[in-house]
């Protein structure tokens, strides 16, 4: 694989931007802002204690976006991306008695990329969702980051189990380390292939900063009266993204690198009833850990502007070996325009195998996101 990246990658840039410089313009440059932003209030028990805190939705979180493209007068289209997330108490990162993070600010460059496209496909330069990004969130209900889908631990990712004994758990485990959609690599510094689509299925490609690279087959059509179905698969390795060197011994020392395959699909029924699987499996080499897996379904309604969620996930192995987490989730949400969505959920989180019995963390989390342009 080293040695496709090598050559073939760099000759494929090499020839992209040549395709983009040699042609010129056949209109103007179109370009657009737009954005969002989302806030949401948690109210939360850990066993211990309870607390409410006003955070911003890590799920959806405020971000601004502008992006642009122009068409080539052979056809093919040039455009970028660039898209800003900036606000401050982020939901991942709360905790029950933890007022000091509410004035804490995050500024995340989200997408920073230029893209050529045309009957070949598309190629994406910069920083890009990777190839494999969102393969297990294929979901119609509608509620992933707006309170339900496989992605809870941005709700909830920093809140502490606390142990039966009333002190933390032994290591501070939070429920975004006891659970893990693992959703590959998320946004990276890469280039990126996607195919056009034939009959509904598309492949995409990357390599992705640390020689690591994604893997990704993507299927989705329409049924009769209104039903849907999608299915995303794929393949990560890492390689040495977490690789760091030591300068005293000349040497570089290996990080956690991991191997992940599985996917997710979603079934809309012409009835407005949604079924959703998702199921990943994680590899780890040079970590103190094995192996690790993620199991999460789900049962939704959608009907009119109003959208419905029961669901269930299982994490095996993300935070230690023999480390298990229980969640189970309800979930609504209604659009009041198509510019403004209200929602509301609920979440009991439970975990075991963390060296000691820990208590049930009970979660309310309700929200309003509002687009703009």
């Amino acid at each position: 694989m080293r040695s496709i990246n090598k050559y073939v990658l760099p000759s494929a840039v090499s020839l992209v931007t040549a395709m983009g410089v040699a042609v010129p313009a056949a209109q103007a440059f179109d370009f657009k802002a737009s954005g969002q932003v989302d806030r949401a209030v948690t109210a939360v028990d850990n066993g211990h204690r309870s607390d409410i805190g006003f955070v911003d939705n890590t799920g959806s979180n405020t971000r601004f976006r502008f992006t642009g493209d122009q068409v080539m007068d052979n056809g093919m289209k040039v455009g970028f991306d660039y898209e800003i997330a900036i606000g401050n108490n982020a939901s991942a990162d709360w905790d029950v008695k933890n007022a000091g993070n509410e004035q804490n600010n995050f500024l995340d460059n989200r997408q920073a990329n230029i893209y050529l496209e045309g009957n070949f496909g598309r190629f994406t330069l910069g920083k890009v969702d990777g190839a494999a990004n969102a393969t297990s969130e294929v979901d119609y209900s509608g509620l992933t980051y707006l309170g339900g889908g496989v992605d809870f631990a941005d709700y909830a990712g920093g809140l502490s189990f606390w142990g039966k004994n009333g002190q933390v758990a032994a290591g501070n485990p939070k429920v975004g380390q006891v659970f893990n959609s693992f959703d590959a690599l998320s946004r990276q510094n890469a280039i990126r292939y996607d195919s056009p689509t034939f009959s509904g299925v598309t492949l995409s490609a990357s390599l992705d900063s640390g020689h690591a690279y994604e893997l990704a087959a993507r299927y989705a059509t329409d049924l009769a009266r209104g039903g849907k179905f999608g299915v995303a698969a794929d393949y990560v390795d890492s390689e040495n993204q977490k690789e760091t060197f030591d300068p005293n011994n000349s040497l570089y020392i290996n990080g956690d690198r991991f191997r992940e395959m599985g996917g997710s699909a979603s079934l809309l029924l012409p009835s407005g009833i949604v079924f959703t699987v998702s199921g990943k499996h994680r590899q780890f080499v040079h970590s103190r850990q094995n192996s690790a897996n993620n199991f999460f379904g789900g049962i939704g309604y959608v009907s009119g502007d109003n959208h419905f969620q029961v669901n269930y996930d299982r994490t095996d192995g993300a935070y230690i070996d023999g480390s298990k987490g229980n969640q189970y989730g309800l979930a609504y949400r209604r659009d009041w325009t198509k510019s403004i969505q209200m929602y509301a959920s609920y979440h009991l989180y439970t975990a075991s195998g963390l060296g000691q019995g820990v208590k049930d963390i009970n979660q309310i989390y309700t929200g309003v996101r509002l687009k703009f342009m």
